[in-house]
């Protein structure tokens, strides 16, 4: 990588973009120094750390890293053993020291390898930081709790003053001396406390002059009765500063006797605050952690720049931003893109670049999931006017050394970014000299994305195996008989695209007859390439938009399909769980019934016995056989190993067998009949066949004689009184109970009344599925109180 580069993508400012996240100084100048990694692993190593930041941010967990200023100058300072720090400079020592303590309890915490392996290695310092904490104010004085000795000088230090101020404040009330005092109020010169007095009055108030004013008309003076005691106040004073001295010199030579171990803890932090950096930049902008490959293939998804995004976003339109798909290294090594200015092919180039850069960085990319970025060792860009007036190099030549530079330093590992190529010269000689530094790159297998204007290079990648063309697709329609084009900033693969000089050039205003001479400059071969060129193009947006609906169509089927195969497999367990209750129901009539043909057993005679435990085992075996017939225990069924044409197969959603009639394999789809009808049906829904054993005897269809169990059911149900819940539920088991029976005519009583019941009724009976056709009851069978309904 070189500084060209960086400073062709803006790198730096995108560096500065992300470090607005951390905490600290020196984690902000750690991530404006993030440059691509050259060791793979440790590539791995740093987005995956990234990664558990961002889970470590969703759960809510904070690193507890507080601000700090840098802490290098510091460690540099006292590292001499006869260096002290002054207090804010160890009260700076804090911050380091709270920070570390809250990683090790993070550390505590966590199961994220990555993370943890890097938060193993703290030492932390809580007693040393109690020590700062109870010596240093925050203002960064020393505190009277620092020593017991300096404690005791600052309380005689006050003694003494208050006595000196108690002295001079009786000279100041002393009526006889009033008359030579210049102002009334005591103030300090020199460290000793003095009283204002007239120049002519001066051997009036004996003492020592210890300032003049600049008038001249008053002394300072101090009285004699309080120099001795400001002679002890200033060796108090003096005293102080020795004991502050001391208490600073011993917390600077504690912290120097581990400063080794707090450099450890210091490089830990920062490393911290930059993993945290970079997973509060993925969640703010909503970038996403690229996948890393050795194949030479960079696939962006929903690519967008950073700093475009965050100058849309400003404005707050970030939604008009139009997001990149981009593929390299596939089918083809080398794109070139065309188009007019301002279609945003300088902007394609730069976010190819720029993602690529901050993926290989270990840096979160604005992308959606599935970007993937080949594993580089460089990125080599030429982007912009590289004229320049004081070397005496013209804007070709600038490009021309440049395009040496890269020749010289690409390699597979390479991806090439080269903005306007072939330009700045003759353009036919420009071209020429683009196309032989395409093949050259092509031929060293390097990723190459490049743009241009010049027709010779479009052609040489049409013709050239791979090599791309692609364009910025345009939008055009006429507005008062005037071609206008508007840019859709989106990228297409395949096609060259079109300059669109004469046209804009047209809508500036420039002269008719100007555009029509140039036209005819052109050529008509020129003129045919340009307006099939146009003609492709608004085909194909056609086509991009109908592609656009058929997918929005089939996103919306295949959302409809999940949600009816949910549904299905709901119903299957709803119907399972349904007939289990059905089942246990079951079970404890039979108990009962048994437990009563036992009862009925004891006390029948002895010679019917023998008779009535035959009725018994035969009603026990027709338990068994309704019991399965009311809860089928569905076999374990399994999908077939081949699928061939006219097989029979098992079709799990709708629980029936067909056979198959034709395959698509490509869709992992079959056409089955089933029952006289064609369904399409996916391979994951077909399974084996029930296969029954060939000497399987058939179980009876029925275990209950029709005919007598239509002569003891009811033909009729009451449901007068019932709530309109109540009286379905009643109604749906009756029409159970008079289907098994064999019933095909039955009467139900609801009476007349408010309506809502015979019409709820009525509803209910339309849909349900035994139900034949229904009538009012006539008159003498009770009227619109009754209906009657046919099975």
């Amino acid at each position: 990588m070189d500084e060209i580069t960086f400073k062709a993508l803006e790198y730096e400012k995108i560096l500065n973009m992300v470090a607005a996240f951390s905490t600290t100084a020196e984690g902000r100048e750690g991530v404006q120094s993030l440059r691509p990694l050259r060791d793979y692993n440790h590539l791995l190593e740093r987005l995956s750390g990234v990664a558990e930041c961002i889970r470590l941010l969703s759960e809510g967990r904070e690193t507890g890293i507080e601000p700090m200023d840098p802490m290098t100058p510091l460690f540099e300072k006292l590292r001499p053993e006869d260096a002290v720090l002054e207090g804010m400079e160890l009260r700076a020592f804090l911050s380091l020291f709270s920070s570390s303590e809250a990683l090790k309890r993070l550390y505590m915490e966590i199961k994220t390898p990555v993370i943890k392996k890097l938060l193993s290695g703290l030492y932390t310092h809580p007693e040393l930081r109690r020590e700062i904490e109870r010596s240093i104010e925050r203002d960064g004085t020393i505190k009277d709790e620092a020593s017991p000795h300096l404690y005791e000088i600052r309380r005689a230090i006050q003694r003494t003053d208050r006595r000196i101020k108690a002295i001079l404040e009786h000279i100041l009330d002393n009526p006889q001396l009033a008359p030579h005092i210049q102002d009334f109020y005591i103030t300090e010169r020199n460290g000793r406390r003095v009283i204002p007095v007239k120049h002519d009055s001066k051997g009036h108030i004996p003492g020592v002059i210890h300032d003049i004013s600049n008038t001249g008309e008053t002394v300072f003076v101090e009285p004699r009765e309080a120099v001795q005691l400001g002679n002890e106040l200033e060796s108090l004073r003096a005293e102080e500063k020795l004991e502050e001295f001391r208490i600073l010199k011993t917390l600077s030579s504690m912290i120097r006797a581990v400063l080794q171990e707090i450099e450890s803890d210091h490089t830990i932090v920062i490393k911290m605050d930059i993993l945290q950096s970079l997973a509060r930049f993925a969640e703010h902008i909503g970038a996403e952690l690229p996948e890393i490959n050795k194949k030479g293939i960079i696939e962006i998804r929903n690519g967008r720049h950073p700093l475009l995004w965050r100058t849309l976003k400003k404005m707050g339109r970030e939604d008009e931003l139009v997001a990149l798909d981009f593929t390299l290294g596939r089918q083809y090594t080398g794109l070139v893109i065309t188009g007019p200015n301002a279609g945003g092919k300088t902007v394609v180039l730069k976010t190819v670049g720029v993602i690529v850069l901050m993926a290989l960085s270990g840096i979160p990319v604005p992308a959606a999931s599935g970007t993937s970025v080949p594993f580089l060792r460089s990125v080599l860009a030429d982007i912009g006017d590289e004229q320049s007036i004081e070397a005496n190099i013209s804007t070709f030549s600038g490009h021309v050394l440049r395009m040496k530079e890269i020749l010289e330093a690409a390699s597979k590992d390479s991806l090439v970014i080269i903005d306007e190529m072939g330009t700045g010269t003759d353009p036919d000689e420009g071209g020429a000299l683009g196309c032989s530094i395409l093949k050259r790159l092509k031929e060293k297998k390097t990723l190459t994305v490049v743009s241009t204007h010049l027709g010779l290079i479009k052609a040489f990648a049409h013709g050239e195996d791979g090599l791309e063309n692609g364009s910025m697709l345009m939008e055009q329609h006429e507005e008062d008989g005037i071609l206008q084009f508007k840019p859709t900033y989106r990228l297409r693969i395949g096609i060259a695209g079109q300059s669109h000089a004469l046209e804009i050039a047209k809508r500036l205003g420039m002269p008719e007859d100007i555009i029509e001479e140039a036209r005819g400059l052109l050529g008509d071969k020129e003129r045919y390439l340009e307006d099939i060129l146009s003609s492709l193009s608004q085909k194909e947006m056609i086509i991009e938009r109908e592609i656009e609906k058929v997918q929005s169509l089939r996103t919306e089927l295949l959302h409809l399909r999940n949600l009816l195969m949910e549904e299905i497999k709901r119903i299957k367990i709803e119907k399972r769980e349904i007939m289990k209750k059905a089942a246990t129901k079951a079970e404890e009539f039979y108990r009962k019934a048994i437990n009563e043909a036992e009862e009925m057993l004891r006390k029948i005679k002895q010679e019917d016995r023998t008779r009535a435990r035959q009725y018994m085992r035969e009603l026990i075996r027709n338990r068994e056989s309704l019991r399965k017939k009311i809860v089928p225990e569905e076999p374990e069924r399994k999908h077939p190993t081949n699928i061939e044409v006219g097989m029979t197969v098992h079709i799990g959603t709708i629980g029936k067998e067909g056979v198959i009639k034709s395959l698509n394999r490509t869709a992992k789809r079959c056409r089955v009949v089933v029952m006289g009808k064609e369904l399409d049906i996916p391979f994951s829904d077909i399974y084996e066949p029930e296969i029954k054993a060939a000497n399987e005897k058939k179980e009876p269809s029925t275990v209950i004689n029709p005919e007598k169990m239509e002569t003891i059911f009811p033909g009729e149900i009451n449901l007068l009184g019932y709530r309109v819940d109540e009286a379905l539920s009643e109604l749906e088991r009756y029409l159970n109970d008079a289907s098994l029976s064999g019933v095909s005519e039955i009467r139900i009583i609801h009476g007349i009344g408010t309506g809502a019941l015979s019409r709820a009724i009525r509803e209910y009976l339309k849909e349900h599925p035994l139900v034949s056709n229904f009538r009012p009851g006539r008159k003498e069978e009770g009227g619109d109180g009754v209906t009657v309904v046919s099975l």
